[in-house]
């Protein structure tokens, strides 16, 4: 097609192809303009019904004069060839801009508003369009949204002419009534916008499924995960909006494209004026200056129930536990320490345990004004520790005027245990756990199990144990077979005393994505946790996986970038980060996150691997086995190295030595489900 001539018209290049048609740039040689030319493609040429559908959107488009619906010009046959010539738009499509990450909030608004406008004017003529999806949006290189393809469309006036059980439009997008084949209306194009603002804000969509059915069955009977449990920064108006938008009863969305316009102009009005900065705190490893230094324990303990309160604000930034145990300050100023963990705000304290007396200060510092909010010193006995971390939550909160919704003040609040013993020997579970090694996490195992004894209603002590577990199952040479069984069977007990705990729903959702090898509940499970916790860096850097093992790269790029963000200075996460970018072929960003990562620990095992694996793909090998002989000095796991090895020199052309070193597993009776894949994929 491309230099043929049809009519007036002289093809210069394909733009595209859908299901109902192949768009082509044209020249318009009478208008000396460029045009775009819909061709129905000859597979469908000889039936009726699809040419009168071409016709339609011919006749349903051409009616409408307005900025953001693409602008028919004529229908035309020629030779046979049946074309639509229509307005070329200079531009991308919404589903690249999509794709390309997150969208500023105002942004994802604008476009709705565009789309509704044009919407707007269609319905006004008696036409629902029926097919609303970033694949039928184009925006200019001036920001100007067109609704294109009305080849679904219909008119209000019409009657039902199509069989019920007949379904036009893209299913994702489509709304519960045209799912179960009935008539349609405005408020149908009302959801299928909402879906698009919901996809423009998460980079999701609502509701999914591996094949037709179960998306047209999530459509009519599941709820969507709301939008703050998949971004932390959506004003709750817009929320409010999607959640309208998506109402499965049609008479309880918006009454009609105006209401749903006048919504969205006042959401984007407030998203255009100035916001605050996130704010954002560190809570610093309590000095410990206790008289035992068996008390090490309770004041890392201290730092993480502290954490673990603030962390359930969503409006609070917190950097979590790990980062900030790792974290080494020296001689840095406070103002150096804040740039570091990535906050506005520092607490720092010290703890004085001596037998049953205690002894906190707390200081809370604005590191952009090296100015003291407050100080305070607490005094007491082991008894009154709990009134003691409600006062320090309270006082933070008060002095970042951070607003609390009621569950979130009850939430400060919160009381796991009255067990102050129960309550000791959980922090010393969690100081234990905190180590990530087999034989310090066996001894976490015992300090959990005491605690339970302890207090056998204590919900953190069981989800200790199913971290534990599930965490051996890792860090330890022990099988994933063997350990599930324990870690579901605490995560369950800690559920049924109180499903409110987000460490629980990221462990549960871990096991079932990593042994049993059901995706849809470890989603949930994510969901839930991150909606109960958004500042739980575990729960943002687990789903990240489970969204890379879905393929669904970009939603993963974020959500590790969030655990990033809430956990700068953990290896694992950092070097999970450039696995993401591995995994994607950005191999040179891999690259620089493998050197960051060696940066934090120079002695990380994990980060030799990803620097392996970055010039593997760099086709660097050399340098790729150096560091993976490296990544062997270091690791406890020798099997995996070896196999790794194996792949390297199989890929680099030294295919003896990859199978001198696949000769010595046939006797190895201790093979994981990791080094069977390595085998194979060798």
């Amino acid at each position: 097609m491309i230099g043929k001539t049809i009519s007036h018209y002289r093809i210069t290049e394909k733009l595209g192809e859908g299901g109902m048609g192949v768009v082509y740039r044209a020249d318009d040689t009478t208008l000396k303009r460029t045009v775009a030319l819909k061709f129905l493609p000859k597979r469908l040429a000889d039936s009726d019904q699809d040419k009168a559908r071409f016709l339609l959107e011919a006749q349903a488009a051409s009616a409408l004069n307005h900025a953001n619906i693409s602008h028919i010009y004529e229908i035309d046959e020629v030779g046979g060839e049946t074309f639509i010539a229509m307005e070329f738009i200079d531009g991308g499509g919404l589903r690249e801009r999509i794709n390309a990450g997150p969208m500023k909030m105002h942004e994802a608004i604008d476009i709705a508003i565009q789309l509704g406008k044009g919407l707007q004017q269609a319905h006004t003529r008696g036409i629902i369009h029926r097919d609303i999806k970033p694949e039928n949006i184009i925006i200019t290189r001036d920001g100007i949204a067109k609704i294109l393809d009305f080849g679904v469309a219909r008119m209000t006036a019409q009657s039902n002419d199509s069989p019920s059980h007949t379904l036009y439009g893209s299913i994702a997008y489509m709304s519960p009534e045209q799912v179960r084949g009935e008539q349609v209306s405005h408020a149908t194009d009302i959801w299928s916008l909402g879906v698009v603002l919901y996809e423009m804000v998460t980079g999701r969509l609502p509701f999914r499924g591996e094949y037709e059915q179960m998306i047209s069955y999530s459509i009519g009977n599941e709820q969507h995960p709301p939008v703050s449990t998949l971004r932390s920064d959506v004003p709750l108006p817009l929320e409010k909006v999607i959640d309208r938008c998506l109402d499965k009863i049609s008479s309880v969305r918006f009454h009609d494209m105006d209401d749903l316009l006048a919504e969205l102009s006042r959401i984007d009005d407030a998203a255009m004026r100035p916001h605050p900065k996130e704010k954002s705190i560190a809570v610093l490893p309590c000095a410990d200056i206790s008289t035992d230094d068996e008390d090490k324990y309770f004041s890392d303990g201290l730092t993480e129930q502290i954490i673990t309160n603030l962390s359930k604000l969503r409006k609070l930034k917190v950097v979590s536990l790990a980062s900030v145990l790792q974290y080494e300050r020296g001689k840095k100023t406070l103002r150096q320490s804040a740039v570091d963990l990535g906050v506005q705000y520092l607490l720092e304290g010290s703890v004085r345990k001596h037998g049953t007396d205690l002894r906190i200060t707390a200081k809370l510092t604005d590191s952009t004004q090296d100015a003291y909010l407050w100080a305070e010193t607490y005094r007491g006995s082991l008894e009154d520790v709990f009134d003691i971390q409600e006062k320090v939550a309270g006082k933070i909160v008060r002095a970042l005027k951070v607003r609390l919704t009621p569950d979130e003040k009850r939430t400060l609040k919160k009381r796991y245990t009255e067990n102050t013993e129960a309550y000791q020997l959980y922090l010393q579970g969690r100081y234990f756990w905190n180590k990530r090694n087999e034989a310090e996490l066996k001894t976490a195992i015992r300090y959990f199990e005491r605690a339970i004894e302890k207090d056998p209603g204590y919900a953190l002590a069981w989800a200790g144990i199913a971290d534990s577990y599930s965490l051996l199952g890792e860090y330890g040479n022990i099988s994933r077979k063997d350990v599930y069984p324990k870690a579901r069977a605490a995560a369950n007990t800690a559920l049924q005393i109180d499903d409110q705990l987000a460490e629980v729903h990221t462990s549960l959702a871990s096991l079932f994505m990593l042994n049993a090898w059901d995706w849809d509940s470890s989603e949930k499970e994510f969901t839930r946790a991150i909606a109960l916790n958004p500042n739980y860096a575990t729960a943002h850097h687990w789903y990240s996986q489970w969204l890379m093992c879905m393929g669904r790269t970009e939603e993963s790029l974020r959500t590790i970038a969030r655990a990033v963000e809430l956990d700068p200075i953990s290896q694992a996460i950092v070097k999970d980060y450039g696995l993401a970018y591995y995994y994607t072929h950005q191999y040179d960003k891999a690259l620089e996150l493998a050197k960051r990562t060696l940066d934090l620990d120079p002695n990380y095992a994990g980060g030799y691997r990803l620097l392996s694996l970055a010039y593997q793909g760099k086709k660097m090998f050399d340098e790729a086995i150096a560091h993976n002989e490296r990544w062997g000095t270091i690791t406890t796991n020798s099997r995996e190295t070896m196999i790794s090895l194996a792949q390297l020199y199989a890929i680099s052309g030294r295919g003896d030595e990859a199978r001198n070193i696949i000769r010595t597993f046939e006797t190895d009776n201790i093979l994981t489900d990791n080094i069977c894949r390595g085998l194979a994929l060798v």
